[in-house]
């Protein structure tokens, strides 16, 4: 039996979407809470390249929410064991390793190589140069951002045309700098949400099914088990 047979038999995928996903060249940026569970389902759904960019090492402290990690990666890079650790999942895929921090030396040239791009990194200032570059080069992008039992998850620069800077400005990004998993704590099943939210919007983008989180915003508190989308609008839709 085809590996993907029961994903192809959703109406929305078919032959021909399973050969668009197989065609398609995803970024994800960051290989922890959020780029772990991205990570593995892009690779089951048989996402023909997958880049994992990331300049960390695997610590102690990542593992309860970086699942595929464990006590004999610490110390290592996270792009590589990640790496092989998915090539062991799907051999049939090709995963390319960035063992590097983005930034604005090699943003442009890591991001023009991807069709897609996932922001799975715990940085204000990392995220405002991602979102910069993919409007720049017309990539949807997948962002998401988690802290406790919270995450928002949206996409952007995709048909919509919205843009980070239409949601939150730079300066409240920035004033945010010192908040992250590290200082406001983490539910690792909050990183679980949003990442599994990330992956299926990654895929319908491929598919080109459209989405209400491009143009949309997921806030989600699941202490409370509360899901709510917000619309959006771009200044170019608020002067029409």
């Amino acid at each position: 039996m085809n590996r993907y047979w029961q994903q192809m038999i959703v109406p929305e995928i078919g032959a021909e979407g399973q050969q668009r996903i197989e065609a398609a060249k995803v970024l994800i940026i960051g290989a922890g809470g959020l780029g772990t569970p991205v990570a593995v389902y892009l690779a089951a759904a048989g996402v023909g390249t997958i880049g994992i960019a990331d300049g960390d090492i695997v610590a102690v402290s990542n593992l309860p929410r970086q699942f595929l990690y464990d006590e004999k990666d610490t110390g290592q890079s996270k792009a590589r064991v990640l790496a092989a650790k998915l090539v062991g999942q799907n051999p049939g895929i090709s995963i390319n390793v960035h063992d590097e921090i983005l930034g604005k030396e090699n943003g442009s040239r890591l991001i023009a190589s991807y069709d897609v791009v996932c922001d799975c990194t715990d940085n204000p200032v990392a995220r405002i140069l991602i979102d910069s570059i993919c409007g720049q080069l017309n990539k949807p992008l997948m962002y998401a951002v988690v802290k406790d039992w919270e995450g928002y998850v949206t996409v952007l620069h995709h048909i919509k045309r919205v843009s980070l800077q239409d949601i939150f400005s730079s300066s409240s990004l920035l004033e945010q700098a010192d908040m992250n998993c590290s200082t406001a704590g983490i539910v690792n099943t909050t990183c679980g949400i949003a990442g599994s939210i990330q992956a299926c919007e990654a895929l319908k983008t491929i598919l080109g099914v459209p989405g209400s989180l491009d143009g949309g915003i997921l806030c989600f508190n699941s202490l409370r088990g509360i899901y709510r989308v917000f619309t959006l609008q771009s200044p170019s839709q608020n002067n029409k």
